[in-house]
């Protein structure tokens, strides 16, 4: 038995099954933007983690550390996909 999370990428990999916390021993955990209010640079970074947070998903999440962690993709890379692929960025 290991303590875990649901979006760790390797999961699959050694042929782990999550259990289900029926007694909810352990919290819960959320996604939840944070950015310092001095270097956010205004009301569109605001409004740019307002949409992210309607798209995001734990799968989504669980699928992008794949890709990063198994995978060895860069994390920049990986996320700028990602924004692409939901419409939160341009294509290039």
């Amino acid at each position: 038995m290991v303590l875990t999370t649901t979006t760790d990428a390797t999961l699959d990999d050694f042929g782990l099954v999550l259990l289900a916390d029926d007694k909810r021993l352990q919290n819960a955990d959320h996604i939840v933007p944070v950015v310092n209010r001095s270097r956010a640079g205004g009301a569109g970074v605001t409004g740019a983690l307002g949409r992210l947070n309607t798209v995001l998903t734990t799968a989504d999440l669980a699928q992008l550390n794949e890709q990063v962690d198994s995978w060895r993709r860069l994390p920049q890379d990986v996320a700028k996909n990602f924004l692409r692929e939901k419409g939160l960025l341009p294509a290039p």
